[in-house]
């Protein structure tokens, strides 16, 4: 099962450089991914479970908000893009529950690594061999790296995270040797790529890893990370959607990182639509016309929200972000409880709840959550699922 669980990694966070792959076979990295997490359960099944789960109020909120955003397709646009979407949502879900429940997070972690690392070196041996093509040469972002991938934000988040498991393996007793080589790589990485999102993200949650596993109380307030930036998203969602502002003005200067609150504010522009249920998992670029009146204005489009918070309430509805929102209440409630009673070691708090802090933050502006391939947003799952222990120590 942790060979499969590497060759799951390996494939999901791959999405190649046009040079190397054409985009025509974009898809067959995300289909061997499916694949090999339909392996992975089935293997899953001949291993014992490793962890004792409480069946909660937070695991019941949890399997709701993954079920509602799985049957959303009930009330999508039936397109395939939409259908296909779900049903790998579906699998993928029910591997996270079976990797959280059959693996250790140390297993976990250090097969992850293993599976980010492959495509890491491989990043970095291309950079030397073939600059042509692992370098980006364009004039926004000349000479800085994106290896294997089809951009820079790719190798840079992914060596952000390899950053992170690395560090947490080495405080879990593995090898200074081989966790500081791979911490250094990916410390290469991150600055070749010149991903500030990235570099800025790493440099936070290793910090906070440190500093969670040698005090409770700042692990306590971790906890509760995912539950402010939760509110945090959601105001700033509120704002645009009632000044229909397509930025935020700051002392006279219109922030729109990046033009993603274009997306954000044309997203919200439609809300009302569809606002109880919303336009179903993958149901709203799926729309041709929406997908097309947002290239007309803008003249140029993404299929993408670049905020998961935006995709979840556009995809969902309120009923599926009012279900998120309470798993981020839950969360926190669960693991504050985990930290003081000493059920779980401090190590694995430390890491669930850094972790969590590391994804909800990195989907103020970019879309993770609900991603039925990206292998990111699926450990998410499976954090919250180990998380689901008992607050009191086995007898």
């Amino acid at each position: 099962m942790r060979w499969s669980n590497v060759l799951v990694v390996t494939a999901s966070v791959t999405v190649l450089n046009e040079g190397l792959l054409s985009p025509a076979y974009a898809n067959i990295p995300q289909i061997l991914a499916l694949i090999m997490w339909v392996v992975l359960i089935g293997v899953s099944v001949f291993v014992r479970p490793v962890i004792r789960t409480a069946p909660g109020t937070d695991l019941i909120v949890y399997l709701a908000f993954y079920g509602w955003a799985i049957t959303s397709v009930l009330w999508s646009n039936w397109s395939p893009a939409a259908a296909m979407k779900c049903a790998a949502l579906l699998i993928t879900t029910v591997g996270a529950f079976r990797l959280a429940t059959r693996l250790s997070i140390e297993d976990i972690v250090r097969t992850t690594s293993i599976g980010l690392f492959l495509p890491l070196l491989a990043s970095i041996i291309l950079v030397v061999l073939m600059p042509d093509v692992a370098v980006d040469q364009s004039w926004m972002h000349g000479g800085q790296w994106q290896g294997i991938f089809a951009s820079k934000q790719s190798l840079g988040f992914l060596a952000a995270y390899l950053m992170f498991f690395a560090l947490f393996r080495r405080m879990s007793g593995d090898s200074w040797l081989v966790c500081g080589t791979i911490f250094l790589m990916s410390v290469a990485a991150v600055v070749g790529s010149g991903s500030r999102g990235a570099a800025a993200l790493a440099l936070v949650t290793c910090a906070s890893l440190l500093a969670a596993r040698f005090s409770r109380s700042f692990a306590k307030l971790v906890a509760f990370w995912p539950l402010v930036i939760t509110i945090m998203a959601s105001g700033l969602m509120l704002y645009l959607y009632s000044t229909g502002y397509d930025h935020f003005p700051v002392f006279g200067t219109k922030i729109d990182l990046t033009e993603r609150t274009f997306i954000w504010e044309y997203s919200l522009r439609h809300f009302d639509n569809h606002p109880l249920l919303g336009y179903g998992l993958n149901g709203f670029w799926s729309t041709e016309v929406l997908y097309d009146a947002y290239r007309n204005e803008h003249g140029w489009v993404l299929d993408n929200f670049h905020s998961g918070y935006v995709g979840i309430l556009i995809e969902t509805g309120i009923v599926g972000f009012t279900l998120f929102f309470f798993a981020a209440v839950l969360f926190a409630v669960r693991m504050v409880a985990l930290i003081s009673s000493g059920a779980v070691s401090m190590n694995h708090c430390a890491f669930m709840v850094c972790f969590a802090a590391l994804s909800f933050q990195m989907n103020l502006t970019e879309t993770s959550f609900l991603r039925s391939t990206s292998y990111y947003a699926i450990l998410l799952v499976a954090t919250l699922f180990v998380s689901c222990q008992p607050t009191r120590p086995a007898t």
